[in-house]
């Protein structure tokens, strides 16, 4: 199985398209260093706290805060519910459908393989690239943070929805930012499944890509009517911005568990469906 997931990557590290997404991080993280130094974009982080009529003296920037700005700010919406599904799905979607455009995966298929295991490591690989993607988000921006601005505490200003004011000593901040991340990863992996299982299903990287996505703007909105609101809950889209949570004073671990568990069952569902799918689909044909 090991040696099935390395072959994936290896397959996965020599297309295009999987560069992507760590590119197109680089330069958003690079803007947004640039607005830090030269723009004071601090104080679209800070603004939470001014509304909580706390005043901040000096300046919060650092390499924490940077790292913050882009997960859990009002800044990080676009990130998160654009460019970091559209990043993940674009891998995903080409999991199996590119390899049926290729013609390779019936030549693998004709060897002696077991179908569950062959499925099983393209499913580790994907999970392996998104949280190696979501990883490097976070990881190019407190790398970028602390050449230009040093290390230190975390000032948080909360969210539109959460207006409040905390600051948290190094350490602390450390923690906070690695569940954060950790949890933004979880809801990466919940719509790179859709794709996923899209792309098993059609054969199809465009169809797979673009279905994931619509499917994704389409919960969002429904998840804004307040008729739908008794199911709003259980929407995926709604626990995409759960790594925010990590950041509260203090961490609602009821909310996260229930987000967990959500996304949980969507991944968890998507992946046998397709399992069922990919064992009784005859790609020899």
């Amino acid at each position: 199985m090991i040696r099935q997931i390395g072959f994936e990557l290896y397959k996965m590290s020599r297309r295009p398209r999987t560069y992507l997404g760590f590119a197109a991080f680089v330069l958003i993280n690079f803007f947004v260093m640039i607005g830090l130094k030269y723009g004071h974009l601090e104080m679209v982080g800070t603004h939470g706290a001014m509304r909580t009529g706390f005043g901040v003296v000096g300046s919060p920037v650092n390499a924490e805060f940077m790292s913050w700005l882009v997960l859990a700010s009002p800044l990080a919406g676009p990130i998160l519910i654009m460019f970091m599904p559209f990043f993940i799905c674009l891998v995903f979607g080409e999991i199996f459908a590119g390899e049926v455009g290729d013609g390779t995966l019936r030549t693998v298929l004709c060897r002696p393989v077991r179908r569950s295991s062959f499925f099983a490591a393209k499913f580790m690989a994907s999970l392996i690239y998104a949280l190696c993607l979501v990883g490097f988000l976070g990881a190019s921006a407190y790398v970028m943070g602390w050449a230009f601005f040093g290390r230190g505490g975390l000032l948080v200003g909360g969210t539109f929805e959460n207006p409040m004011i905390a600051w948290y000593a190094h350490r602390p901040a450390l923690w906070r930012l690695a569940l954060g991340y950790a949890l933004m990863g979880t809801g990466a992996v919940t719509v790179g499944m859709i794709a996923f299982f899209i792309s098993n299903w059609l054969h199809n990287s465009l169809g797979a890509i673009g279905g994931a996505i619509m499917l994704l703007f389409t919960m969002l909105i429904i998840g804004e009517i307040p008729y739908f609101k008794p199911i709003k809950d259980y929407l995926f889209s709604t626990h995409l911005l759960m790594g925010q949570k990590a950041f509260w004073d203090p961490i609602p671990w009821k909310e996260i568990a229930f987000s967990i568990k959500c996304l949980g069952v969507y991944v968890a569902a998507l992946f046998f469906v397709s399992l069922a799918i990919f064992r009784r689909k005859d790609v020899l044909a």
